[in-house]
């Protein structure tokens, strides 16, 4: 017994002892230094990209020029022009770790606003001329592109005239595969909540009106370790008109949107801090119509929405250094000049984000079945949704994921084609003015997407 315990111990010791005879040079942040610090060795080429230790330099001298080893395992003595540097592996594979959420994110975005806000505007016109008719669609049945929310409205107040309200939430998940922040990824998670609030009136068969719509959405950006809040504000128009079979309604608007994002600096865990705006417009259109045997009802639609986003230009705050900060080999930095202006060589330069247009274009084909038994309406809708949604974009890497163990692989970024919406509920009708409904579906066939929703709508007419 006391033999085996001997051998236990004696492994553990030879284990813990080769792990920690590494190069530590080598693991994340090791001497905490921004990978945007003047005294990292991005500016080294080629030699950076190849090697993961210090270089201690001994004199200045041209650039590259080399002196003789050390002698020390995983470290060399170079003669670089302006002063110490560190080459190490903690930035070298940052792609989409050292990429803004806008890059990623933000065509996402702009698909979850034009499906909000053309919802709720779809959920009004059907419940406005559901309260002119009688039998199953009296009860306000909701054909709508975006059954999500919760809907209220106050139908004839005067004149023809109606007032409405709409909320909605919907969570979201990219799941594509996340090993580790420094490998590429696009993995996010998280909410997107919508309100929309209009007025409008009817001219006999037509419906006119205006809207004000307001989507904020609360993301985790997993492949950067970071956040990203988008609050997305549209006013706009739509027309409607109907017939006994056929409904055509149109759409347009314009907004703009405040972007607020934060990601981790690999080299020395600090917050980076980016803070944007950006111009939107949007439009659609949907023509559906209803067939009606018995108790039955059948309305297939086509219908066609579009969100532009540009988003303005800005800069990617990292923290400040000084050499305090600064933790590991003492020969990296010395006080005075380093030949960059500054008194210690730690200079951190910030990132400069570039403009960037996105777009969400989706083109549906539906279909929905509902039964009227009364009081109690259920019913069951599928739509196909064909998009071209901008795609993810990531910053190029100094080095390659492969290059950092075998196994790495680079991910590319998801490929949105097309998706399946399925839904359904039950409509009641309390009153000949009370009416209502729950409902709930999700999104699938969206690669590396998971997209759920649920809500209810009550309309109160007068």
């Amino acid at each position: 017994m006391k033999l085996k315990r001997f051998l236990t111990v004696a492994i553990v010791a030879v284990m813990s002892l080769g792990i920690f005879s590494l190069n530590v040079a080598n693991a994340a942040g090791t001497y905490s230094i921004s990978c945007k610090n003047n005294a990292y060795g991005t500016q080294l080429g080629d030699i950076y990209t190849q090697s993961a230790y210090v270089y201690n330099m001994a004199n200045f001298g041209a650039l590259g020029d080399t002196n003789a080893a050390t002698g020390v395992s995983g470290s060399q003595q170079y003669i670089i022009q302006g002063g110490e540097a560190y080459v190490g592996n903690d930035c070298l594979y940052a792609g989409s770790a050292d990429t803004n959420g806008t890059a990623v994110v933000a065509g996402d975005v702009a698909r979850l606003a034009i499906n909000a806000i053309v919802g709720a505007v779809n959920n009004r016109i059907d419940m406005a001329y559901a309260a002119q008719n009688s039998g199953a669609s009296a009860t306000g049945i909701s054909f709508s592109t975006q059954g999500d929310g919760v809907s209220m409205s106050a139908n004839q107040l005067g004149a023809g005239i109606g007032f409405w309200a709409d909320f909605g939430s919907t969570d979201i998940k990219n799941t594509q595969a996340f090993s580790d922040v420094r490998i590429d990824s696009m993995r996010f998670n998280g909410d997107a909540t919508s309100y929309s609030v209009g007025v409008d009136k009817v001219i006999g068969k037509a419906l006119i009106g205006i809207v004000v719509s307001s989507l904020d959405t609360d993301f985790k950006t997993v492949f950067n370790d970071g956040t990203y809040k988008q609050k997305v504000d549209t006013y706009g128009v739509y027309l409607a008109y109907k017939t006994s079979i056929l409904q055509i309604d149109l759409g347009y608007g314009l907004g703009d949107s405040d972007i607020n994002t934060t990601r981790r600096d690999l080299g020395n865990d600090t917050v980076i801090n980016g803070k944007t705006t950006a111009d939107i417009d949007y439009a659609n259109a949907r023509m559906s119509a209803n067939y009606s045997r018995g108790r039955f009802s059948i309305v297939p639609s086509v219908s066609y929405r579009n969100m532009n986003m540009d988003i303005k230009a800005f800069t990617d705050d990292r923290a400040d250094e000084n050499q305090a900060t600064i933790t590991g080999d003492g020969l990296l930095f010395t006080s005075g000049d380093e030949g960059n202006g500054t008194t210690d060589g730690l200079t951190v330069t910030d990132d400069a984000i570039a403009a960037r247009r996105v777009e969400s274009e989706i083109m549906a084909f539906g279909i929905n079945l509902s039964a009227n038994y009364g009081r109690l309406i259920p019913y069951l809708g599928v739509q196909y949704e064909s998009e071209s949604t901008t795609s993810a974009t990531y910053k190029v890497e100094s080095g390659t994921d492969t290059a950092a163990t075998e196994n790495d692989s680079d991910v590319a970024a998801s490929s949105y084609n097309s998706s399946i919406r399925v839904g359904g509920g039950i409509n009641f009708n309390l009153s000949s003015s009370i009416r209502g409904g729950i409902r709930a579906g999700r999104v699938s066939a969206r690669d590396d997407w998971e997209e759920t929703y649920w809500g209810g709508n009550i309309s109160v007419g007068f």
